[in-house]
């Protein structure tokens, strides 16, 4: 199963994001509200009125949800409120995968707590939480793949498992880990991925569309076609943001014209499908 994320849309109406990765003959789109990646957003946006104009709007396009990005940080006091809210508005999307942050490192305690409440609520509304891997550099209880894996073990739910990103590996860690190894010690855990290729400059890093960047995705997709073909993935391209130095994202001041949106997704959709047996 193959999905695109809406993020490459950043600055544009969510009707144009799901009209264009329609054409792009892809399935399943991929709501993305990620802080700092995506324009900025109150928990307002999660209303019953969203609720019943983003599955309209999927509908016409003749698309579906299977995930949904709502990124926060799980080890905040009041992340169980904000959390179960986002679940159940992904659900009325028809979401079956909500993509989110861990917690930084100093917040295992309260993230923990908070995990398994909401681990409760994730199964009662027949949804599983996506834990991802950040790519700010910055300490995280999910930092890459053998961290990752060893906290689903230890939460210990079906209802929480990985959302591995590629892309966030190589920034994370200051090209000192690469991702065509970490991953697969996350692999076992994982319930979603997300492809997305990146390149250093003397700023930091940028996003390019898939195999023109620094990872190796010919390996990888070589690895996935003959070991997990049916996992789900999904394109997650943000082509407005660029990484620091320090890793930490920058939000460019326009959005990118669509001509090289369109023209990003059709090379790494192609790239993709040429790899993956994948719908």
């Amino acid at each position: 199963m193959l999905s695109v994320s809406t993020a490459p849309f950043d600055g544009y109406d969510l009707s144009v994001a799901i009209s264009e990765i329609a054409r792009l003959g892809i399935r399943y789109v991929e709501p993305a509200f990620i802080q700092g990646y995506t324009d900025p957003f109150c928990e307002d946006v999660f209303s019953p009125a969203n609720a019943k104009r983003i599955p309209k709007l999927l509908k016409d396009g003749g698309v579906s949800c299977f995930a949904f990005s709502a990124h926060m940080d799980l080890g905040s006091d009041d992340a169980v409120s904000i959390f179960t809210r986002r679940m159940e508005f992904a659900r009325q999307l028809g979401a079956k995968v909500i993509v989110t942050n861990a917690a930084p490192s100093d917040s295992r305690e309260l993230f923990l707590r908070n995990i398994e409440t909401l681990a409760r609520t994730a199964e009662s509304l027949d949804l599983v939480i996506g834990l991802e891997n950040p790519g700010d550099g910055k300490p995280n209880l999910l930092n890459g793949g053998t961290d990752g894996a060893t906290l689903i073990r230890q939460i210990g739910s079906e209802a929480v498992r990985l959302n591995y990103d590629f892309g966030n590996v190589i920034s994370h860690f200051f090209e000192k880990r690469r991702p065509e190894e970490d991953f697969k010690d996350a692999l076992p855990y994982c319930v979603h991925l997300h492809i997305k290729d990146v390149r250093q400059n003397e700023d930091g890093w940028y996003f390019t569309e898939i195999g023109q960047g620094s990872i190796d995705y010919d390996s990888v997709l070589k690895h996935f076609a003959t070991e997990c073909d049916s996992l789900p993935v999904s394109l997650e391209i943000p082509l407005r943001v660029t990484r620091a130095k320090d890793a930490s994202p920058r939000r460019g001041p326009h959005p990118i014209p669509l001509d090289h949106i369109r023209k990003t997704l059709r090379n790494s959709v192609d790239y993709v499908k040429t790899r993956l047996r994948v719908e």
